[in-house]
């Protein structure tokens, strides 16, 4: 998303850029588009973004989804498995985009809080056993 971001000009002058950016943290730069073909036909394109805990979480929300469904998959099997669970950690960082917090199930049910929720730590990932969907605000 910076200066030496090549991919929106790039997909722009082979097609359509149809998204740019998302309200969810972390993930904010994802892309998606179509990419012209020879003889008039198209593609799909989707670009992630460079973290590893982004690529994750837009991986799984938005483009495994498109795979499958892609594939005819059912409706329900899209989705990642939601499960209403205790959250024993308190969140005070309020934001204006939809959050994805990486969590651990501890030994009475509830749910811990990874310490460092940056989009570049990938042992947050590693540790956890999910994520919670924080809504904005």
């Amino acid at each position: 998303m910076g200066e030496e971001d090549h991919v929106k000009p790039a997909v722009e002058a082979e097609g359509l850029l149809n998204m740019w950016q998302i309200a969810i943290r972390p993930g904010k730069p994802l892309v998606f588009g179509e990419v012209c073909r020879a003889f008039g036909s198209k593609d799909f394109f989707i670009g992630l973004p460079g973290n590893p805990v982004s690529i994750l979480v837009t991986f799984l929300i938005f483009l495994r989804p498109f795979i499958l469904r892609q594939q005819d998959a059912a409706a329900t099997e899209l989705a990642p498995q939601a499960m209403p669970m205790r959250a024993d950690f308190n969140w005070l960082k309020v934001d204006r985009r939809r959050e994805f917090l990486r969590i651990k199930i501890h030994s009475n049910g509830g749910l811990d809080l990874f310490s460092h929720q940056g989009s570049g730590v990938l042992t947050s990932i590693v540790w956890g056993d999910g994520s919670v969907d924080n809504p904005s605000g």
